[in-house]
């Protein structure tokens, strides 16, 4: 498919149907500027995820999606596995009961954390700051569920990197369903546009806050203390990146981005393959054309129900021998094989918006 305002990463009939609906709808809207699509597109919900939208006049709240700020933190320790303590298995066994103890997981029943972050609704909405209240406070610091993950992995100098894959919990979803009723596209000059970009914000504040908690904790199980921790996080080695955002651009111009991330000149990035083949560090060429972004990930080939009947435990546990994780019925969903070929997503994005910089394979990986 040829549009003037499309940019494709990848062949049209690569994409699902469902997905290429949801294209040529957005392709119909009078504010649209320009519609890029990464390479890990699938079907999502209005706009498809892998989408970047650049909008004028208005803001999308459908297009950033529920998980509002999800996104990528991670750091290389450059420390090895034997330094860590970490090269039996027994240690690393020990070590994945030590973070399930210690970062809550799932859908958010029973979290306790130290305490939250104070919401504000910039529309005075009270009700959901009422509602706001005890979820932010119970869910920072916390995994969640589905494809959210924290990875410890290994790269070619045996280094050890630790990732965490997170957003902004039921706080942004509960935020971008608030807007998302109030209308699909509001004026950017109206109160309630600004009102949606400040309480966005708030919730890529938290989902920055709750990564960086969950971080820590891993750091100090592995033996840092909470300088080096912070230092760390401080340092060049540390990557924070969010893909699902709205950014107010000049001549009143959004950027949209619904599972993609930035890519701009220089910028370190994380795109991860799927719980068996790890992480790839990566940096940003600013290639306008591609609106400065990247994919998300390898995006998936399988709905969560039809990844189940792909395989069944006995496949999983073969898919990840050697990893220390969890694999039984309750994680079929985010099998390797529901994720695309990484290799595929990786070689329609090098060269054009990144370069590869490093990759990590796994030795840990914890899923809500």
């Amino acid at each position: 498919m040829q549009h003037a305002k499309l940019t494709l990463a990848l062949p049209w009939e690569d994409i699902d149907a469902q997905a290429q609906k949801q294209i040529i709808k957005v392709l119909e809207l009078p504010e649209l500027t320009r519609l890029v699509i990464m390479p890990d597109v699938h079907a999502g919900y209005d706009l498809c995820i892998g989408g970047v939208a650049l909008l004028r006049g208005v803001v999308c709240p459908s297009f950033v999606g529920y998980d509002i700020g999800c996104g990528m933190c991670h750091v290389n320790t450059e420390k090895s596995l034997a330094e860590l303590g970490l090269d039996a298995k027994q240690n690393r066994e020990e070590l994945f009961d030590l973070l399930r103890r210690r970062i809550p997981a799932g859908l958010g029943k029973g979290h306790a954390t130290d305490g939250g972050m104070i919401f504000r609704s910039a529309c005075g909405d009270t009700a959901l700051e009422k509602t706001l209240a005890p979820l932010a406070a119970a869910q920072l610091g916390t995994l969640g569920s589905g494809n959210h993950f924290l990875e410890l992995g290994v790269n070619a100098a045996g280094q050890l990197g630790v990732t965490v894959h997170s957003g902004s919990r039921r706080c942004g979803y509960d935020i971008a369903a608030s807007y998302m009723k109030k209308g699909r596209l509001l004026p950017l000059d109206s109160a309630l546009g600004q009102a949606y970009l400040a309480d966005m914000r708030w919730a890529l504040d938290f989902a920055l806050e709750n990564r960086r908690r969950m971080l820590e904790q891993v750091l100090l199980a592995l033996g840092f203390v909470a300088a080096q921790c912070a230092a760390l996080m401080a340092s060049a080695a540390f990557i924070n990146e969010t893909h699902n955002h709205a950014l107010e651009q000049s001549a009143r111009l959004v950027l949209h981005r619904k599972g993609a991330t930035p890519a701009e000149k220089g910028q370190l990035g994380v795109i991860p393959a799927n719980q068996r083949d790890g992480v790839y560090i990566t940096v940003g060429l600013g290639n306008d054309a591609y609106l400065s972004s990247a994919s998300h990930g390898a995006g998936r080939k399988f709905s969560r129900k039809a990844a189940v009947k792909q395989g069944g435990v006995k496949e999983l546990q073969k898919c990840m021998k050697g990893i220390v994780c969890r694999a039984d019925a309750a994680v079929l969903d985010e099998a390797p094989w529901a994720y695309k070929d990484i290799g595929a997503v990786l070689r329609a994005q090098e060269g054009l918006v990144v370069e590869i910089r490093d990759h990590f394979k796994p030795v840990i990986v914890m899923k809500g």
